[in-house]
């Protein structure tokens, strides 16, 4: 039986993996809808202490965990922290990882300085070619989606119900990822042959809020920013895993969230690392402030040997992101992104709520996220 570890939105006695059935039936029922997102386990855990182990030991534990478990890991690697972090956890440690990621949309674009591209061409390629100096044996296959992205929206089968493979996250890049998943012929036979292959994301950083003076950890329902729903309610005959929030290994994200606290906890505003800014990172509310952790301030603190000085550039909204800007120059007129529109209108006309809205005037800002949170004192 499936263990739901991606999770599932609960509606009274009812299950779901799909967030617009659990919304349709708050609207019916006036039950709001609860996300489960591995409560069992995660409730079982004391999050209040701790853990002793250092950070990058226990990422190596999870690296081994993952090794012990699958015939075949592929890392989708995009060489920012996060993925980055996963991809040492591997390496460093003597453990092997079968084959790293990474996406382009250069066909479509011929720009290698886009937002999606950037760091592909500044980081991860290059860095792949120096890994491979002391790792000769790391396979990074680079896939460009850009005719992906097109033949997923074309395809007659999507027209109607795209929208409902995915939960928040409706850039068409990500749905071009789902749509290569079949597509790339030696994975396929992987699977076909019997192989345990599991596709791993670096998802996700912690968030950390300060409410009533304590601080709690707070995981987000934006597990579709990899998997899709199809994974995510175990019909995919492979496995995606979450690198960092994993119920398999629940000291990382505890630990991560002691780590946040720890420093909030000392922060003040003539720290370089903390913003006024929110970002839906972590903060600490001081003085009737709320001091907001910098992305590269949390980043030196939970991936202690990532360098902050490497290029990155932002990953852009949870729809109609500036990653796809190319998709919608093609014009309204062109079929998929015809198609793409009309998903985007019902999503936001008929299937969802304005309670459901973050933003009414602004449908780039998605749909409020429902938590799982725990208190970290």
């Amino acid at each position: 039986m499936y263990s739901d570890r991606l999770g599932c939105y609960r509606v009274g006695d009812l299950k779901t993996y799909s967030k617009f059935d659990a919304i349709d039936l708050h609207t019916r029922t006036g039950i709001h809808p609860e996300w489960d997102f591995n409560r069992a386990k995660f409730e079982s855990a004391n999050w209040t202490v701790e853990p002793p182990e250092d950070i990058l030991d226990l990422y190596q534990r999870r690296a081994q965990q993952l090794r012990d478990k699958y015939d075949y890991i592929i890392l989708w690697w995009s060489a920012g922290a996060d993925s980055n972090t996963v991809l040492e956890s591997f390496l460093h440690n003597n453990i092997h990882i079968d084959e790293v990621v990474t996406f382009v949309n250069y066909e479509a674009t011929g720009d290698k300085n886009n937002v999606l591209n950037a760091e592909v061409y500044r980081n991860a390629i290059p860095g792949a070619n120096r890994l491979k100096e002391h790792y000769p044996w790391l396979k990074h296959r680079v896939l460009d989606i850009s005719k992906h992205m097109i033949d997923f929206f074309d395809d007659p089968g999507n027209k109607f119900d795209w929208i409902h493979k995915r939960n928040n996250v409706f850039t068409p890049n990500h749905h071009a990822r789902d749509n290569i998943l079949s597509k790339v012929s030696d994975w396929d036979h992987l699977i076909q042959s019997g192989k345990k292959v599991c596709f791993l994301w670096g998802h996700e950083k912690p968030r950390i809020a300060h409410v009533n003076g304590k601080f709690r950890f707070r995981f987000l329902d934006i597990i579709d920013n990899g998997p899709d729903i199809e994974s995510i309610s175990g019909r995919t005959p492979y496995t995606d895993e979450l690198f960092y929030w994993a119920a398999d290994l629940p000291e990382i994200p505890i630990k991560q969230g002691h780590l946040v606290k720890n420093y909030l906890r000392h922060a003040s505003l003539n720290d370089p690392n903390i913003t006024l800014e929110p970002n839906g990172l972590a903060y600490v509310v001081k003085d009737g402030q709320t001091l907001w952790l910098t992305k590269h301030g949390l980043q030196s603190i939970i991936y202690p040997k990532w360098d902050n000085s490497t290029f990155q550039v932002t990953k852009g909204d949870v729809i109609m992101s500036i990653r796809d800007t190319w998709f919608f120059q093609m014009g309204p007129d062109n079929n998929a992104v015809s198609v793409y529109n009309m998903g985007i209108e019902k999503v936001f006309k008929d299937l969802v709520p304005d309670y459901w809205r973050n933003d009414l005037t602004n449908i780039r800002q998605g749909l409020k996220c429902m938590t799982n949170e725990y208190e970290l004192e």
